[in-house]
C-alpha cells in the first residue's frame, strides 16, 4: 500500500518529514515496542517547575576562558487541558529564553525525563521501520489506549543494602492504562512478614515522585514534535530526608570524610536532620542504630560510613533515608494475538553539582566501555575525541579541590597499609609513585614535575600550607596546567614532545575480567605492552589487589571510583589515547619538526 499523503502533518514539504510521516498505520507486521530513551537520569528538586531542555555547546571565544556554554533547547511544556492547572495535561513545544536551575522562590528545579513509546514494524520487503505509538496507530492495529498498560515500580533500597532485610526497603508500584491521564503518585512502603517492623509504614508512605501520561495535542500535527505520541514522564521527589520521630537534631562531625573521633565523643555543630512532617519512619527497625563498625564482616556498599550518625559518637545510624530511587517502567500491549512488552529504567539522584560542566567520565563512557568493541584509531575523528577528552578533564579539574583530595587520599593510604605515622615523609620509601607526603612533590619523579616548581613552599606534607594568596595551592596549579591542554596545538605539542612521560603519568584502567589473575597480588597483572625504556612495569590494574587500592598522583590524581578505588579513564579512552600517542610519535620520528616556541615538556598533568 503506497504512502500517499502528508495531510496530517503541518510540514508543507514532504521531504522535510520524518520517514514514517504519512505512512499507512496498518502497513507492516508488528515486531515489538520499545521506550526511547531506554534509560535516563532524573534529579530531585523542590520546585514545581521541571528543568527545561538545554544543550552543551563549545565557546569559541578563548578570551572568556570557558570551554562549555549552555544553550536553551526546544522543551516539552505541560499545559492543563481544562486550564485550571491540574490534570489532565497535554504538551506543547517552547524554547526558553534562558536557562535557570532554580525557580523564583529559590527552589531547585527537578530533572524529569520523558519516555516515548515506539513500535518496530517489518515491511513486506523485509525492511524494519520504527514508528511512534499513537492513538491512531493503536486503533489501526485493532486495539485502543485503554488496552496499553503501564506498570511503574520505584524503590529505595539503600537501607536494605546494608541491613540485608527487605523490611528496610521502600517500594512503590502503580499500574494504569495509557488513557489514565491523572497523576500517579509513587508512594512507597516497606514489604515485611509476620514479626517484622516495616521501616516505612502503609499509613505514612515515602513519596518517591510521580508519573503521568498526556492527552494528544492535535493542534500541532508536526511529525517533528510528535505531540500525539504516547509518552510517560517521571517527576522525582523533592530531595527530602525522612527519619523516625527521634531523628530531629544531632551533632555533625567536623572531621574530614574518612576520619573518626573516639566512640565516646559527642561534639560538632548541632544541626536539624529532618523536618517535623518528615519524621514518619518506624523507630524499632534494624536500620535505626545500624553501625558498620560492629562485627567482623565486610559492610557493603562503599563508602561504608555514608549514613547519618556514622562518624559521630558511637557511630550508630539515625535511621534516615531520602527520596531518591531507582525506577523500572514496563509497557504491555497485545496486537494481532501477540503480546509485546517494553521496559525502561531511570535513576533519581541529587541535583547536578555543576550542570554547566561536562564530566570527564560519564555513564555513556561506562556503557561504551562495556558494550562496544575495542576502540580503533580513526585519523579523522580521533584527534577531535582526544581534544574533547582533555577539555572535559579540564572542566572536571576546575571543580575539584585537589588540596582536599590529596590530603584525604594520602591519609587513607597510610591507614590502608597500616603505617603508624602517615606524616613521616619517608614512610613510603621505595614505592613509586609515592603514596605519602612526598606524593606530587620533587621526590615523586619521574611523575611530578611542574607542580613542585609552582608550589615551592609546600614541602613534603599531607596538609597543604595555605597562604594569603594561595589558599588552595594544588588546586590552582592543576587548573592552570589543564587549561593549557584545551588548546589543540599545545595539546599536540605536549603529547609529541614526551610521549613516554604521558604514558607513565596516566593511571592505567582496570583489566578486563578475562585478563585478571586468579590470585591477586601474587600472580602478575597483565602488562600494557608499551615499547620503551622504563615502561615495562606499567600494567592494567586489578581492583582486588591492595596496591591498586592506593592513591597516587597519576592522572586523574587522588580521585575516587564508585567502587572505592582510584579512578582512571575508561579502557576505551585509554587505548585510544595510547594509540594516538604511537601515531604522533611515529610521525615525529619520520618528519623534521621546527623548534616549538611553547615549552610544554614539563607539564605534569
Amino acid at each position: 500500500m503506497p504512502d500517499n499523503t502528508h495531510k496530517t502533518c503541518s510540514h508543507a514539504d514532504p521531504e522535510t518529514c520524518a520517514p514514517w510521516c504519512g505512512r499507512d498505520p496498518k502497513r507492516g507486521r508488528m515486531l515489538g515496542i520499545y521506550f526511547d530513551p531506554p534509560m535516563a537520569i532524573a534529579r530531585v528538586g523542590g520546585s514545581k517547575e521541571p528543568m527545561p531542555a538545554y544543550r552543551w555547546m563549545l565557546d569559541e571565544n578563548p578570551a572568556r576562558g570557558m570551554q562549555t556554554m549552555i544553550k536553551p533547547a526546544p522543551s516539552l511544556i505541560e499545559t492543563s487541558v481544562k486550564g485550571n492547572g491540574h490534570h489532565p495535561y497535554t504538551l506543547k513545544v517552547e524554547t526558553p529564553d534562558q536557562i535557570t536551575f532554580k525557580d523564583r522562590h529559590g527552589k531547585i528545579k527537578p530533572v524529569a525525563p520523558f519516555f516515548e513509546l515506539w513500535a518496530r514494524l517489518q515491511d513486506p520487503d523485509g525492511s524494519i521501520v520504527k514508528v511512534p505509538v499513537t492513538e491512531a496507530f493503536l486503533q489501526a492495529r485493532g486495539t485502543r489506549l485503554k488496552h496499553l498498560r503501564f506498570t511503574v515500580e520505584a524503590a529505595n533500597r539503600k537501607a536494605e543494602a546494608r541491613t540485608k532485610l527487605a523490611s528496610c526497603a521502600a517500594i512503590a508500584r502503580v499500574v494504569f492504562s495509557a488513557d489514565s491521564y491523572k497523576t500517579h503518585h509513587l508512594d512507597a512502603i516497606s514489604p515485611h512478614t509476620e514479626g517484622q517492623v516495616p521501616l516505612v509504614r502503609e499509613d505514612a508512605p515515602l513519596p518517591l515522585g510521580k508519573v503521568r501520561t498526556y492527552v494528544a495535542n492535535q493542534a500541532d500535527p508536526s511529525c517533528k514534535t510528535r505531540l500525539d505520541q504516547v509518552r510517560l514522564r517521571f517527576v522525582p521527589g523533592k530531595g527530602d530526608a525522612y527519619g523516625p520521630p527521634e531523628a530531629a537534631r544531632a551533632p555533625a562531625s567536623p572531621l574530614p570524610p574518612g576520619a573518626f573521633g573516639p566512640a565516646i565523643t559527642e561534639y560538632g555543630r548541632i544541626h536539624k536532620m529532618t523536618r517535623k512532617e518528615n519524621r514518619i519512619l518506624s523507630s524499632d527497625t534494624p536500620w535505626s542504630g545500624y553501625n558498620f563498625r560492629t562485627g567482623n564482616t565486610p559492610k557493603w556498599p562503599t563508602p561504608m560510613d555514608s549514613y547519618d550518625g556514622a562518624r559521630v559518637g558511637s557511630g550508630n545510624g539515625w535511621g534516615l533515608i531520602d527520596d531518591t530511587c531507582d525506577l523500572v517502567m514496563t509497557a504491555e500491549l497485545a496486537v494481532d494475538g501477540m503480546a509485546h512488552m517494553a521496559q525502561a529504567r531511570t535513576m533519581a539522584g541529587p541535583p547536578d553539582f555543576a550542570p554547566d560542566k561536562r564530566p570527564m567520565y560519564s555513564i555513556r563512557d561506562e556503557l561504551e566501555d562495556r558494550d562496544l568493541p575495542p576502540s580503533r584509531l580513526d585519523p579523522d575523528t580521533t584527534p577531535v575525541e582526544i581534544l574533547d577528552l582533555f577539555r572535559r578533564i579540564f572542566e572536571t579539574a576546575s571543580l575539584v579541590n585537589l588540596d582536599q583530595r590529596r590530603s584525604w587520599a594520602l591519609d587513607g593510604n597510610s591507614q590502608l597499609l597500616a603505617e603508624p605515622d602517615g606524616t613521616d615523609p619517608d614512610w613510603d620509601a621505595g614505592i613509586t609513585p609515592r603514596l605519602g607526603p612526598k606524593s606530587m612533590r620533587a621526590d615523586d619523579a619521574p611523575y611530578a614535575s611542574l607542580v613542585p616548581e609552582y608550589t615551592p613552599g609546600q614541602g613534603d606534607t599531607i596538609e597543604p600550607r595555605s597562604g594569603a594568596h594561595d589558599r588552595l595551592p594544588y588546586t590552582q596549579v592543576v587548573q592552570q596546567v589543564h587549561a593549557r591542554m584545551c588548546d589543540s596545538p599545545i595539546l599536540r605539542a605536549f603529547l609529541v614532545r614526551d610521549p613516554d612521560r604521558v604514558r607513565r603519568i596516566i593511571r592505567p584502567p582496570f583489566a578486563h575480567v578475562a585478563e585478571l589473575p586468579k590470585i591477586p597480588g601474587v600472580q602478575p597483572d597483565p602488562r600494557v605492552g608499551f615499547q620503551g625504556d622504563g615502561l615495562e612495569d606499567i600494567t592494567f590494574r586489578d581492583p582486588r589487589a591492595i596496591r591498586a587500592q592506593t592513591y597516587d598522583m597519576r592522572m586523574p590524581p587522588y580521585m575516587r571510583h564508585s567502587m572505592g578505588v582510584p579512578l582512571s579513564i575508561t579502557r576505551r579512552q585509554y587505548d585510544q589515547l595510547m594509540a594516538y600517542l604511537d601515531k604522533l610519535e611515529g610521525e615525529w620520528r619520520h618528519t623534521v619538526q621546527p623548534e616549538l616556541h611553547v615549552d610544554t615538556a614539563e607539564v605534569s598533568s
